[in-house]
């Protein structure tokens, strides 16, 4: 069966600087959700062995029957905490690292907004919160075909919260007012350049994508900070500080 061939999301800010990234494909995004899913069932299994060990040495020390009297709310604050950490797993990924989870890391592959900006709180909370229906009927049916027919390879999740997931390969294509792809460091020169030209937000959108060509993440960097990186990675200079 021949491969369904790469997609691209292709994001132009108003000031003319476009860049585009490759779409994941679903082989990369089912293989992430299992790693994810390991790497979750790890950690609510290390949390039920603490807290249940825990609790077990409470009783042996104080010889005082409280699995009758306890167990009931333990078990409740344990159903709280899976789901805090299941939830919490995610939107922490998200939106802290760089749009990736350790599963998308590992496939190299991240979330980003439609727009090609980063992923806020309540589109993870929306676009993880959803996957209940991608998960229907309960073999991800909803979500796989919804990825197969999608222009952009979205799932249900994906549609609502204006989110896309891309590959993360760091060879970013990225023009400059529809001029020919260059290379990495006049990039970012380019872009040091004409940065006090852009809005904010094409400011950030546009230094985190140069800055993911060098395979550096951003992490809770601001603009400023991706920017004194990428003049410290090029050596540059503004002309006035140059002569």
């Amino acid at each position: 069966m021949p491969e369904r061939p790469a997609e691209v999301l292709s994001v132009e800010t108003p000031e003319s600087v476009a860049f585009a990234h490759e779409l994941a494909g679903l082989g990369s995004r089912g293989i992430a959700f299992a790693i994810d899913m390991l790497v979750l069932t790890g950690l609510i299994l290390a949390e039920v062995v603490v807290i249940g060990g825990v609790f077990l040495a409470v009783f042996y020390l104080t010889r005082f029957n409280i699995i009758a009297l306890g167990g009931v709310w333990v078990l409740a604050g344990l159903l709280v905490l899976a789901f805090v950490t299941y939830w919490g797993y995610f939107v922490f990924g998200e939106t802290a690292r760089g749009g990736k989870t350790p599963g998308k890391r590992a496939l190299g592959i991240r979330v980003l907004r439609d727009d090609g900006s980063r992923v806020g709180v309540a589109d993870s909370l929306i676009r993880n919160f959803l996957r209940l229906i991608d998960a229907l009927p309960g073999s991800y049916a909803v979500g796989i075909a919804s990825i197969l027919l999608s222009r952009k390879q979205k799932r249900v999740g994906d549609f609502v919260a204006g989110t896309v997931v891309v590959r993360d390969s760091g060879e970013l294509a990225l023009l400059t007012d529809g001029g020919e792809s260059a290379g990495r460091d006049a990039l970012a020169r380019e872009f040091l350049r004409r940065r006090g030209e852009m809005t904010p937000e094409a400011r950030y959108q546009v230094a985190a994508a140069v800055l993911a060509t060098y395979r550096e993440e951003p992490g809770a960097w601001d603009e400023p900070t991706i920017a004194g990186r990428l003049a410290e990675l090029t050596g540059w200079q503004p002309e006035s500080q140059g002569r």
